[in-house]
């Protein structure tokens, strides 16, 4: 009975979710966010395997916290919102490993590029939602991944920004979100 009640459809539940990224920047980190993103999971706690996750970016809502680094990010320098205004992940696979870590494989899109990468992810697990008066029979779903891309495998930035020590290739990108069972 546990197990059919924590399977089933899941949706973002955006007040209780963050997707943010930091990147090199000569000696130091820049942090940032994306506020504005959806999704839809098939989660099935008994058989995880058979999980699929879906995750639209809203491109344009990247925030460092500086107007004009944030605009310089949305030109065609680094995500090119106009042409490419929504990042897409949607998974081909995920395996259990050990405890409550699932390994997602899935497309990353990213501009004009879409590209397999691997994420780790932790289910931090599934309670009904405590205040019941406005929520009642609500269950939510908690996850976390921490996990790294190339940027420069997505066309975001210029490899000499590399050369010249201004900054790294990697995107560290940090996924907490929880989820209201449909």
């Amino acid at each position: 009975m546990a197990a059919e009640k924590a399977s089933g459809q899941w949706d973002i539940d955006p007040e209780h979710s963050s997707i943010g990224f930091r990147v090199r920047h000569i000696v130091g980190y820049v942090p940032g966010v994306f506020s504005r993103f959806s999704g839809q999971v098939e989660y099935d706690a008994a058989m995880p395997e058979k999980s699929q996750f879906y995750f639209l970016i809203d491109s344009s809502s990247v925030h460092t916290g500086v107007p004009a680094r944030d605009e310089h990010l949305r030109s065609p320098d680094f995500l090119d919102v106009e042409r490419s205004p929504r990042m897409i992940f949607s998974s081909k696979n995920v395996v259990r490993e050990d405890g409550d870590i699932l390994v997602v494989t899935g497309d990353l899109t990213i501009r004009d590029v879409t590209a397999e990468v691997r994420v780790p992810l932790q289910v931090l697990g599934i309670a009904g939602h405590p205040v019941k008066d406005k929520m009642p029979g609500v269950r939510v779903l908690g996850l976390h991944a921490a996990f790294s891309i190339n940027r420069l495998d997505f066309h975001v930035g210029s490899e000499e920004w590399t050369r010249m020590g201004l900054m790294g290739e990697a995107i560290d990108l940090t996924i907490d979100m929880e989820l209201l069972q449909r």
